[in-house]
This record gives C-alpha cells, sequence and structure tokens, in this order.
C-alpha cells in the first residue's frame, strides 16, 4: 500500500531566527524558510517551489547558496547535526553531511568556498567546533574549536573570496582567522591587537579587496579591518544601534540594524574608506534586520526582518537615494510574526483563517495567495472558526468569545459569549450551529439566535480538539484527559467513547 504525502501548495510566512534567511537565486526568484520548507518564490509569477525538510529532524538553522547559485545548503537540527545540500536547478538532494564529531546539536552557519567545492559549517554549543567538508565526497577535510576558552556565542563564518583557504568566525568577544590546509584549520595571528573584545554580530568581507572585513558590532560601531588591523571606524547607521547584517555589492556595503534601520555606505578616496550616503527606517517596523540580499542586476535589495517580514526596497532610481520618504514594500504580503494559535477554513470560499500570540487575527486567500484581511486587537487570540458562508469568524480571546462579521477592509465584533480563553470552537457544516470549549465543557450555541441550546459534560481534561459528524448530528471530542467521545445532539447525551488512560 502506498502512503500519500503531503505538498505544500503555498507557505504564507518566513523562519526569521535562520541565519542568513534571504537569497536571491536570480532576478527574479528568492529563496528563503518558512516553517520545515525552504522555499522558491517568484517575483513575476507569484508562485513557489518547495525543498521539504529532512524528516525527524527539529527545523532549519542555517541556510547557504554557492557563488553560482547552483546549490543551496540547508543546516538542520537534529541529534547529530545535519548539513543537505539540493541542486537548485532540478531541487533534488545532492549530499547529507553529518559527522559525530560536530559537538552539538546544530550548525548555527555555513558557507560555500568561492568555488562550491567545500562547506564551512560552525557548529554550535557546547564545543562550537568549525568544520571543512568536501561536500561532494561526504568528507569532513579538517576541524578546528573557534570560540574562546570561555566558550562564547560564535554567530557567522566566511571565506574570504580572493582566497577560499581564508576563513573568517565572529561571535560574542570572538574575531578570528583560520588557514585552511590539506587536513588542517590553522588559527591565523590573533586580529585586533590588543583592542578590548567586542560582540561582534556580523562580518563580510570586500570582496574587491583582498583582505578587508567589515565588523558590525552589537554597540553600533562598524570596523574596517585589514591585514589584522582596525583600519578605520566608520559613523554608525544610528547611535547605539546594534548591527545584524552586513552586505557588500559594487558600490559599497549595505547595513541592517535594530530598529528596521537600514544605511548604505559608499566607497570614497578618504581616509575612512566609505562614508555613509544613506539611512532608510522600515516604518511601524521597528525591529531588528536579520538579513540582507541583493539581486545580481543590483536593482533590489531584499531584507528580512525577527517580525518574520521579508521587505523590498529599489535601488536602481538615484532619485530614491535622495528622497526622505519611504521606500520600502513588502515582498509578497506581511506575515504572522509570532506562534500561530488558531486556524480554520472556510467551506464554501478559498479562504482561511488564523490567529496568533501576534495579536492579529488574518483572512488569507489561498487561491490568490494573498491577504484578504488583517485586524489588530488589544490581546492575542486562542482559536478561530470560520463560518460556511466565508462571511462570519468566531474568535476566542482571554476575556470573551466573540462572534465577528468580515466587512470589506475590517473584522468586526457583533456578538460576544462570556466564555474564556476558548481553545477550540468550530461551526457545523451547515453553519447553523457552533460548538465552543468552556474548560472541560462543550457548548453547543443555535448561530442564528445565539442561544446555548445544549451542553455536552464528560470529559475530565480540558478539550483539545471538536469534529462535526458529515450531517450535524454528531460531534466527536477529544480532551487531554485521553478520551474521545462521540455526542448525539438530538439529546446532548454521549452515544461512543474510547478513553487512553
Amino acid at each position: 500500500m502506498s502512503i500519500s504525502t503531503l505538498i505544500p501548495r503555498h507557505v504564507f510566512g518566513l523562519k526569521g531566527d535562520v541565519r542568513e534567511n534571504i537569497h536571491y537565486i536570480d532576478e527574479s526568484t528568492v529563496l528563503y524558510p518558512a516553517g520545515h520548507n525552504t522555499v522558491l518564490y517568484s517575483t513575476e509569477q507569484k508562485i513557489q517551489k518547495f525543498i521539504p525538510g529532512t524528516v525527524d529532524t527539529q527545523g532549519i538553522t542555517a541556510i547557504a547558496v554557492s557563488a553560482s547559485r547552483k546549490f543551496v545548503a540547508v543546516a538542520e537540527k537534529a541529534d547529530k547535526a545535519i548539513i543537505t545540500i539540493f541542486d537548485l536547478h532540478t531541487l533534488k538532494r545532492r549530499k547529507v553531511l553529518s559527522s559525530a564529531d560536530t559537538g552539538s546539536q546544530e550548525y548555527v552557519s555555513i558557507a560555500f568556498s568561492p568555488d562550491g567545492k567545500i562547506i564551512a559549517a560552525q557548529g554550535g554549543a557546547p564545543e562550537w567546533n568549525l568544520m571543512l567538508w568536501i561536500w561532494e565526497k561526504s568528507k569532513v577535510q579538517s576541524m578546528a574549536k573557534s570560540s574562546n576558552p570561555q566558550g562564547n556565542a560564535i554567530y557567522q563564518v566566511s571565506f574570504n573570496p580572493q582566497d577560499s583557504s581564508i576563513l573568517a568566525v565572529a561571535g560574542n568577544q570572538v574575531i578570528k582567522l583560520f588557514r585552511a590546509a590539506e587536513t588542517s584549520l590553522k588559527p591565523l595571528p590573533a586580529m585586533l591587537g590588543k583592542r578590548e573584545p567586542q560582540n561582534y554580530q556580523c562580518h563580510a568581507w570586500i570582496p574587491d579587496e583582498k583582505d578587508r572585513i567589515i565588523l558590525g558590532t552589537d554597540q553600533g560601531e562598524l570596523l574596517v579591518v585589514e591585514g589584522g588591523e582596525v583600519r578605520a571606524t566608520l559613523s554608525s547607521p544610528a547611535e547605539g544601534v546594534g548591527i545584524e547584517a552586513i552586505l557588500p555589492y559594487s558600490k559599497g556595503f549595505v547595513v541592517g540594524g535594530d530598529g528596521g534601520l537600514l544605511s548604505l555606505y559608499e566607497k570614497t578616496e578618504e581616509k575612512e574608506y566609505y562614508k555613509k550616503s544613506k539611512t532608510f527606517t522600515i516604518e511601524n517596523n521597528i525591529v531588528k534586520v536579520k538579513s540582507l540580499a541583493i539581486s545580481p542586476s543590483e536593482e533590489m535589495l531584499l531584507c528580512t526582518l525577527e517580525s518574520n517580514q521579508i521587505f523590498l526596497l529599489g535601488l536602481s532610481n538615484s532619485d530614491i537615494l535622495k528622497s526622505e520618504e519611504m521606500n520600502f514594500e513588502l515582498l509578497s504580503q506581511s506575515f504572522h510574526s509570532q506562534g500561530v494559535t488558531g486556524v480554520d477554513c472556510c467551506i464554501r470560499k478559498p479562504l482561511v483563517g488564523t490567529c496568533s500570540t501576534d495579536k492579529t487575527v488574518r483572512i488569507w486567500n489561498h487561491l490568490d495567495r494573498n491577504t484578504e484581511l488583517v485586524k489588530y486587537f488589544p490581546e492575542e487570540a486562542y482559536s478561530i472558526a470560520f463560518h460556511p458562508s466565508g462571511l462570519h469568524i468566531l474568535v476566542g480571546f482571554a476575556d470573551k468569545l466573540r462572534l465577528m462579521n468580515l466587512l470589506m477592509d475590517d473584522i468586526r465584533a457583533y456578538k460576544e459569549f462570556g466564555i474564556k480563553a476558548c481553545g477550540e470552537c468550530v461551526f457545523s457544516h451547515g453553519g447553523q450551529y457552533f460548538a465552543a470549549v468552556n474548560g472541560n465543557t462543550i457548548q453547543i450555541y443555535n448561530w442564528a439566535t445565539c442561544e446555548n441550546i445544549g451542553n455536552l459534560r464528560g470529559h475530565n481534561g480540558k478539550v483539545r480538539s471538536l469534529f462535526w459528524s458529515p450531517d450535524d448530528t454528531k460531534l466527536v471530542s477529544a480532551g487531554m484527559d485521553g478520551a474521545v467521545y462521540e455526542w448525539k445532539l438530538k439529546d446532548f447525551k454521549r452515544e461512543k467513547e474510547n478513553v487512553l488512560k
């Protein structure tokens, strides 16, 4: 018997805690992680292709794309951290890398060498081992401990684009260079001399300079380092704003920081090497910029935020760089910035309703692949149910359960029920009834009159799931007490049960 598998059709969201989580594959294709998938999104056709995550792993932790844009490496957390390499043209898996010597359940940062033959993988706590893989042979070439004796966190590893035998790692009070020999990773003389160590949150090599690195700190300092020494300290995007991402491009580099700040730095002949030419703020998104990507033509800049949003900035027009207004737009639409607590599909329309701990209720159209409505509330919602007509929703809040109308541009409550923190509610298939969980009790209401027509009691623990029979004459409930009950709505009595002790 063949096992059918579920394949995603469209994913609304971004996994914002992944290192280097946005990449351009070509002018109109963007790669990013969402849930346990790596998504290739066509900006022209608005469609997605998917690279699924590995079964039995605990999520994606880092992504790297080769300089040729032919391969993507996806690191995932597991009992033994793994890296899977995929061909970006066929989306087929090429290799899986895993070693007992990683010394951690995850890789915090990975990078391809300039020729694409080696992958540098920075392991996480407690060992902080840096490993070089000859990935086509699934073989570890060399390994070294990259942290300091105190075991401080390392955030990022990268190859020198001019010399693939040189690597840099940066972390909390750690900045080190390594030279890769045939079977060993040799640390190079200490960088920055006697300078007081800082929290180096990110770094980037400047491609057309042999050994120039730009370092960004949590205090907003930008250091130009050459030959292991600080050659210049650049003016910060804003005072005290931590630097989270640095991206080189032909005119200089782009910096992303706290508070939704982006700054462009351009080359200059002066002793500072670079000067800040423009600073932008992403309006209404005062959160960290986590990652940056620039299109091959350098006309478009993408940035991902800690709040799981992806924004686009056009760089081609010189007038844009002179203007003071907001020039950012969302890549596709806004996503939930925190965990989703409830989801329900409409029976008669291609709509999905979700609620989240980010205090929003969102209505998505899965046919048009867009957002129909977003409503912000003063508190988070615990559950959501869609009326079959697609015109009403039920939302469970901390204080009350609210019945709401979906209008053209708003979601408006018109009836409230005294059920606190309702964790599960569901409409019947015909829409004439709805069931709502109130602690261990299930309350049945007539939708048209909003009258409580019956209560189902019997569970000894919280009720977690409800399901109506196709003809709406029965209701099945599952609870934390291990009990599954079938209820008859004619007399509100329990008809069948299955209890796991």
